[in-house]
């Protein structure tokens, strides 16, 4: 074979084997940037998800989207507590405001009352004093809060509140997260209902189902 032929040959045989070898190139290209989509996509959708950021996305428990709002000071959802000695009024959460992020509410506590010890297992409580004394017990320190002193309780510490001054005790709560409106929904009455008696195997469930222990051992 001559040096021309040779060379027309060898072209030959290279445009047929570079072609192939891009096209190879260009699928396997393909076929990497859609497995990196699918998992661009995927890691997007657990972020989201995590985070809340999911459109339209709602807490378990919330009926409303949430929305801004401005409530008075005897406004909000009216329950009682302790046969109706205890007012108690819900505020924002869930159900009231669409929050999905915190609830609030305010009680009233009989002199010589106790909210017996308990711990919430996910949420922070903030209780903002606003009227009377009390003797709050955290973990095994006991302190006292007065008119404009604040509690705060974090996740897993026990807590006991007692009513030890001559007034009703007024205080605000606040949790991070929602779920212990639930237990208190459950314990309650609403305006006209007789008075709840829960067994303690009933009171257990409710403060299990709103991420919290009622009267633990080591409290």
């Amino acid at each position: 074979m001559t040096p021309i032929r040779s060379r027309v040959v060898a072209a030959d045989i290279w445009s047929q084997i570079i072609p192939r070898r891009a096209r190879s190139f260009v699928d396997a290209c393909r076929n990497t940037c859609a497995a990196l989509a699918v998992a661009a996509s995927v890691l997007c959708g657990l972020a989201c998800h995590r985070t809340g950021a999911t459109t339209g996305a709602t807490e378990p428990g919330s009926t409303t989207a949430p929305r801004p709002a401005v409530i008075g000071a005897q406004e909000g959802e009216r329950r009682f507590l302790r046969g109706g000695a205890a007012p108690l009024l819900l505020k924002i959460d869930p159900v009231n405001t669409g929050s999905r992020r915190m609830v609030l509410g305010s009680s009233d506590l009989p002199p010589g009352d106790v909210i017996g010890a308990h711990r919430h297992l996910q949420e922070d409580e903030i209780i903002i004093i606003l009227r009377g004394t009390a003797q709050v017990r955290l973990g095994t320190q006991d302190y006292v809060a007065s008119a404009g002193g604040t509690v705060f309780i974090p996740q897993g510490t026990c807590v006991t509140l007692t009513n030890i001054g001559t007034d009703t005790l007024t205080n605000v709560f606040i949790f991070s997260s929602p779920g212990f409106e639930e237990v208190l929904r459950s314990v309650s009455t609403k305006p006209g209902e007789a008075p709840k008696l829960l067994t303690p195997a009933q009171r257990a469930a409710a403060f299990h189902r709103g991420h919290a222990e009622a009267s633990p051992n080591d409290c």
